[in-house]
Parts: C-alpha cells; structure tokens; sequence
C-alpha cells in the first residue's frame, strides 16, 4: 500500500501525507454516513439514462419528492438539523465534493445568496435539480422570493435573507 501510495501521489504531483488526509477527510465527512444512510454507487451513464427515461414532469416530480422527502432526511441524519447551512454548507458542498453530482458554488453578499449546480448531465437534471432546490429552499426560507436560471447543464437558484 506504502509503494502505491508514493507512486500515485509522485505522479499526480502530490505528497503521501495530503493523499492520507484527504482519504481521512473523505471517511469521516462522506463515508462513514453514507454507507448508514444506504447511499450506493453507480455509473453516471446509468443515471443519466435512467433520467433520461422520466418525462420532463416526471423529472420535475422527482425532485420535488427528494426536497421534501430525502434531502431532510439527509440532513436530519448527517447534520442533526435541517436548516439553511445544512443544505448549503452539508449537502451541496459534500454531494458536489464526494457523490461528484455537480459542480458546486455559491455566493454571499449583504444578504443576497447565488447557488449554482453545474451538472453536466442534460435537461431532465436541470429540471430536476431546480425542483429540488426550490423546494428545499421554499421549506427553509418560509415566504422569501427564490429565483432560478437553468439551462441544458446548470442551475441557478438566487434568493435574499434580509
């Protein structure tokens, strides 16, 4: 494992010692949760050609569902809390980071708040992701104004805490 470890991290231009704590990183943020939780691992391609299978109401449903349903039980079982931090700093940033859904950022200023998914993945997840973020957000930010943007690859969820 030691001469592996060199050799992996000699080629991708980095030390033994940052592979060993972003393999630790990864265990106690992702790993030790998911694998209660029951997240499993699949091919990208087989979830896009699953999504691809769903109407584009259907897509809309799904992630209304996993707004509603999922994602606070995500949350409640990651974070014991479901709150705007979780969802943003939890599972946006470790869904992007570990589950490699999406590209994820974000922006702040004086209270105004840009969240952006890019996926990739086509316009059923577009559809998805939108669904889904504006329902958890609706759920979080009771009567705030939440605007989104989407496009074939990406979305964009806009909104105020002032």
């Amino acid at each position: 494992m030691d001469d592996f470890l060199r050799r992996f991290a000699d080629r991708e231009g980095i030390s033994v010692n940052f592979l060993v704590n972003k393999a630790i990183r990864r265990l106690v943020e992702w790993d030790v949760f998911a694998e209660k939780f029951g997240m499993i691992a699949l091919p990208g391609s087989l979830l896009v050609k699953m999504m691809e299978s769903l109407s584009d109401e259907e897509s809309v449903a799904l992630g209304e569902w996993v707004g509603q349903n999922l994602l606070p039980e995500f949350l409640t079982f990651w974070f014991k809390e479901v709150s705007l931090q979780s969802v943003v700093v939890g599972y946006s940033r470790l869904t992007a980071r570990y589950a490699r859904a999406f590209e994820y950022e974000e922006r702040s200023n004086a209270g105004q708040w840009t969240i952006v998914f890019k996926h990739g993945s086509g316009a059923r997840w577009s559809l998805y992701y939108e669904a889904l973020l504006r329902t958890a957000l609706r759920n979080l930010l009771k009567g705030a104004e939440i605007q989104t943007e989407k496009t074939d690859d990406q979305v964009l969820a806009r909104f105020s805490l002032v």
